[in-house]
């Protein structure tokens, strides 16, 4: 996109990216479609909460990094940090989301 070989017409996610800020989302190009690339780490079931907390506190604290940010920078990502409650909400409905999808096409197992 830099060289002008390709042009960038629409971004997935719910606002425009800093280093092309003149390119729409979708839902401004009238696609009601928002989609991130998220990750979150998660333990098993009945893990120790002090050591789950400590485990966040380590993550949190390394997200606000500079070289975290710069790395993910280099990916046109921003840290998109949610506590542990609202991660979870997050992951539950995006699931939810995309097994409505999937049945629509015809692609879960049932």
């Amino acid at each position: 996109m830099d060289s002008g070989k390709l042009r960038l017409i629409a971004v997935w996610g719910d606002r425009r990216m800093a280093r092309y800020p003149g390119v729409p989302t979708l839902k401004e190009s009238g696609v009601d479609i928002v989609q991130t690339s998220p990750w979150g780490l998660v333990g098993p079931r009945g893990l120790d909460p002090a050591i789950a907390a400590r485990l966040h506190d380590a993550f949190k604290q390394a997200m606000a990094t500079k070289e975290f940010k710069d790395v993910l920078a280099r990916y046109e990502m921003e840290p998109d940090y949610r506590s542990a409650k609202d991660y979870r909400a997050f992951a539950v409905d995006a699931m939810k989301h995309e097994k409505e999808i999937l049945d629509a096409l015809g692609l879960s197992r049932q």
